[in-house]
């Protein structure tokens, strides 16, 4: 509890009076305690002394088929009653049902898998800036940041460690953080238990074997490592986040890696002319051609990063 608002502090993601938005995706164990440790956060202290801490709580949830690795109907209505329990704000994010065709239609599990993370968190982006928020919280805990390094490094997205390890980031005008960078999946299970929030979980479990894709794999991996040395998800991340990140380069809108190089590099690699329709990906995401042609996959992956990536022109001298 005393890490999370520290973390909250220190990075400014929860300012006097502000608003912030809480991601309730995907609706696990984490996003419930998340709501718990910001209603924990807003209750006056002892003595009945006023809380330091005052915002006012928008909890956001992008509605995802199993076949895209959500929970349907059931995900929705558990965290909107969990919200509800606790005072908050609920809106309900609509991904627009071409791109939903467009995911389903792709067959690689860990392309999908990358796509959809893509097109959830753009959609999170837009709704926060729709709902006048500058910060936009959201719940994995440093065991699955753990996974997700090595399932990207493994993938080849390196580029996209440096800003996933770090407690905020922002994109396209929002900061993103992440208030349980510091507490392991065991922590954060025992802090939802606790607080009797662990019910309103709902499991997303799509995949058919434990080997079925490269981040299914991951996970398995540092979960049996964790079992054997505990501190195995915060030595991944902190040597991780002695990775140096590219600051010259852009953040590729399908992956969130940081390989779009701005200039000419992304005139030969996104493929860019600077108009709001064509946004600049990463070398991966423009070359690979995750089951389909090329040009659906660019497409697929500018329809959902439009809001969100729509500042990108090139100098003059530099398109000549």
């Amino acid at each position: 509890m005393h890490s999370v608002k520290t973390i909250l502090s220190r990075n400014k993601l929860a300012m006097f009076k502000s608003r912030i938005c809480v991601s309730s995706n995907p609706p696990s164990t984490s996003s419930a305690a998340l709501m718990a440790v910001l209603d924990e956060c807003l209750k006056p202290g002892p003595k009945r002394k006023a809380s330091r801490m005052s915002f006012e709580v928008i909890v956001l949830h992008v509605r995802l088929p199993m076949e895209l690795f959500g929970s349907g109907e059931k995900g929705k209505e558990s965290m909107e009653s969990l919200a509800k329990l606790y005072g908050f704000q609920f809106q309900e994010v609509q991904l627009e049902e071409s791109i939903v065709t467009s995911l389903k239609a792709i067959r690689d599990l860990d392309d999908r898998i990358d796509l959809v993370q893509g097109a959830v968190r753009s959609s999170l982006i837009q709704k926060t800036k729709a709902m006048e928020c500058s910060v936009l919280l959201v719940s994995p805990n440093a065991t699955d940041l753990a996974v997700d390094v090595m399932a990207k490094t493994i993938k080849g997205r390196g580029g996209a460690i440096p800003d996933e390890v770090s407690p905020a980031m922002e994109y396209a005008s929002v900061k993103i953080g992440r208030p349980f960078i510091e507490l392991t999946a065991r922590h954060v299970t025992r802090y939802s238990r606790l607080r009797k929030v662990d019910k309103y979980a709902v499991s997303t479990e799509f995949f058919n074997s434990p080997d079925s894709s490269l981040t299914r794999i991951a996970e398995k991996f540092v979960l049996q490592l964790q079992e054997m040395q505990p501190s195995t998800s915060t030595t991944v991340l902190r040597t991780a986040a002695k990775l140096r990140k590219n600051e010259a380069a852009m953040l590729c809108p399908a992956c969130a890696s940081r390989d779009v190089l701005i200039g000419r590099g992304a005139d030969r690699v996104g493929r860019s002319r600077g108009s709001e329709d064509t946004h600049p990906l990463c070398a991966v995401c423009t070359e690979k051609d995750m089951n389909m042609s090329g040009e659906t996959v660019v497409d697929l992956a500018r329809a959902f990063c439009r809001a969100t990536v729509n500042e990108f022109t090139l100098d003059t001298e530099e398109q000549e």
